[in-house]
């Protein structure tokens, strides 16, 4: 079965988070002209496509996995007068297949997660340069996200018992105690214009500074719209991570921890692979 997020439940949290929708359509605005063609991946409600549309396209093409999805958005595109512009096609985007000869002027694609671990957006990214579906001259929103790893004390204590999982941080949810035992380093930057490796290995020393527990890592993304418009956490984007790991490591200031990641974009955390050792 597929990790993702295609449910009616996070596309009405995403249609909610006003940060992010605004966000986007003021780079939707600021991107698409006038008779220009549009692909709204992973398209939910339709807001995106109905920004497009409205900012001008001469064709919205909307893409959405979930047939209930889908339909709702139809309706909604339908109900705003852009039945016209704006055709919803039930797909995936990872295989996508459209007539030869089609290019996107503009791909709008929020299928994001932390670290690209759970969503398809990588995938889809490939299969639309591998088709020629987009080009050099395609604009993605966003163009980018920024991941960023730290080892961190996490409790996991829950109804006094110990409930080690990977916990996504939404800031709706109750606060956790972290306490943050290291430096902070880039895990990954991927440009969405371009064709992505879907392994990735990561391997950094990283200096302690405090006297604790390491327990875990956090893991916070930065997604950038534009390259002028960027966004952390909201209520449905960029939710962070705390991954437990398998052994606690006793540290002092001044230690030096090995840590090494692995995993395959879009394969969840089932795939993914965390070992920190000191030295």
């Amino acid at each position: 079965m597929d990790e993702t997020f295609s449910s009616i439940d996070l596309v009405t949290q995403c249609l909610l988070d006003s940060e992010r929708t605004s966000l986007f359509e003021k780079v939707i605005n600021n991107v698409v002209k006038p008779g220009q063609r549009v692909l709204d991946a992973g398209t939910g409600s339709g807001i995106l496509s109905l920004f497009a549309a409205r900012a001008g396209a001469k064709k919205v093409l909307s893409v959405e996995y979930d047939p209930y999805v889908a339909e709702l958005a139809k309706k909604n595109i339908t109900r705003n007068g852009f039945g016209d512009v704006v055709d919803v096609v039930l797909g995936d985007v990872r295989n996508l297949d459209l007539n030869e000869n089609t290019a996107f002027d503009v791909v709008i694609m929020e299928m994001l997660t932390t670290g690209m671990v759970d969503e398809y957006q990588i995938w889809s990214v490939n299969n639309l340069f591998k088709k020629g579906y987009a080009n050099d001259k395609t604009i993605f929103i966003p163009c980018k996200q920024e991941t960023f790893v730290s080892l961190v004390n996490s409790d996991f204590n829950n109804h006094d018992l110990d409930m080690r999982m990977v916990k996504h941080l939404w800031s709706f949810l109750p606060k956790q105690e972290i306490s943050f035992m290291s430096n902070e380093e880039i895990l990954n930057s991927h440009s969405f214009n371009k064709e992505i490796e879907l392994s990735f290995n990561f391997n950094k020393v990283f200096s302690i500074n405090k006297v604790g527990v390491i327990n875990s890592i956090y893991l916070r993304s930065l997604t950038w719209l534009s390259e002028e418009v960027s966004v952390g956490d909201t209520l449905a984007l960029n939710a962070p991570v705390i991954y437990p790991l398998e052994n606690d490591i006793n540290v002092s200031s001044g230690d030096k921890i090995e840590l090494s990641i692995k995993y395959d974009f879009g394969n969840g955390y089932r795939n993914f692979q965390v070992n920190a050792n000191k030295f």
